[in-house]
C-alpha cells in the first residue's frame, strides 16, 4: 500500500515521437539521462497519441476513399474531412455506421472494446496525415510497464490517455483508453452501500491537468503517492459498460 499524499509530475522535454519506436526504452532512457527514478507504485499517464506513433499507426489520408456513407455524413458534420470520417467508420469495424453517434458538431464511435470516443479515436496531426488507436491499448500498456520492471526493478502502473470531447459539452478531457497494472474501478462501502468509481478516468483526468491540449508538449505524467494495489490482471474492460 501506498502513501496518501498524491503528487504529481510532468515530463516537460520528453522526446517527440515521430517514427515507430520503442517507447519503454524511450522512457527509461529519458529517467537516466534526467536521473529521476521511478518508484514502485507510481502510475505513468502516458497519452495515446504518442503511443499510437510509436507503434507506427501513421495513415496516409491519400490513400483513404471515402464510402458513400462517409460522403452522406460529411454533409451532415462539413467541418469533417470526409477521409476522416471513412478512418472513424473503420475504428468501429462496423461499415454500416450503425457504431456511430452523429450531430451537427460531433461524431462519435464506439470501438469493438466498448469505448465510446469522439471520432472512434483519430486524431489528424497533418494535412495528409492522421493516426489511430491500436487494437489493444491494454496489452501495450503492459509491455511497456514489464519492460521498465525488466530494466529498473520498479514495479509502476500505465495508464493510456485520450483527449475525449462530450456531446452534450463543450470542449475536451482526458479519460483512460488502457491500463495495466491499476483496476479500472475503485469500490468503497458506506452505510452497507457499494460504491463505484472510474478511477481510471480521475486518474486520467488529473493527468490532463498537465497535459493540456494540442501543442503544450506534455505526453507523460507520474502520479505519485495514489493508494492502490498491483493488478496484472486489470484491463479497460472492467470499466467497460
Amino acid at each position: 500500500m501506498f502513501s496518501n499524499t498524491i503528487s504529481t509530475k510532468s515530463w516537460l522535454d520528453f522526446p517527440q515521437i515521430t517514427k515507430k519506436c520503442d517507447l519503454a526504452e524511450v522512457i527509461i532512457q529519458f529517467c537516466e539521462k534526467k536521473r529521476d527514478s521511478l518508484k514502485d507504485g507510481d502510475i505513468l499517464c502516458i497519452a495515446s497519441k504518442i503511443i499510437s506513433k510509436s507503434q507506427g499507426l501513421f495513415v496516409d489520408l491519400n490513400t483513404i476513399k471515402p464510402s458513400e456513407l462517409a460522403l452522406k455524413i460529411h454533409h451532415q458534420v462539413p467541418r469533417k474531412d470526409p477521409r476522416i470520417i471513412q478512418l472513424i467508420i473503420n475504428q468501429t469495424k462496423d461499415l454500416s455506421g450503425k457504431r456511430l453517434q452523429i450531430s451537427p458538431n460531433f461524431i462519435g464511435g464506439w470501438l469493438p472494446n466498448g469505448l465510446f470516443l469522439t471520432s472512434a479515436g483519430v486524431d489528424r496531426i497533418g494535412e495528409d496525415t492522421a493516426i489511430v488507436l491500436p487494437n489493444n491499448c491494454d496489452e501495450i500498456a503492459k509491455q511497456i510497464a514489464e519492460k521498465i520492471y525488466e530494466k529498473t526493478g520498479k514495479r509502476v502502473a500505465i495508464v493510456i490517455t485520450d483527449s475525449d470531447g462530450r456531446i452534450d459539452k463543450k470542449g475536451a478531457t482526458q479519460i483512460a483508453v488502457g491500463l495495466y497494472g491499476i483496476n479500472g474501478l475503485r469500490k468503497t462501502q458506506s452505510n452497507g452501500k457499494i460504491n463505484v468509481e472510474t478511477i481510471c478516468d480521475m486518474l486520467a483526468a488529473s493527468a490532463g491537468l498537465l497535459m493540456g491540449q494540442r501543442g503544450n508538449m506534455v505526453p507523460i505524467v507520474t502520479i505519485r503517492g495514489f493508494e492502490y494495489e498491483f493488478d496484472r490482471d486489470a484491463t479497460i474492460k472492467d470499466a467497460v459498460n
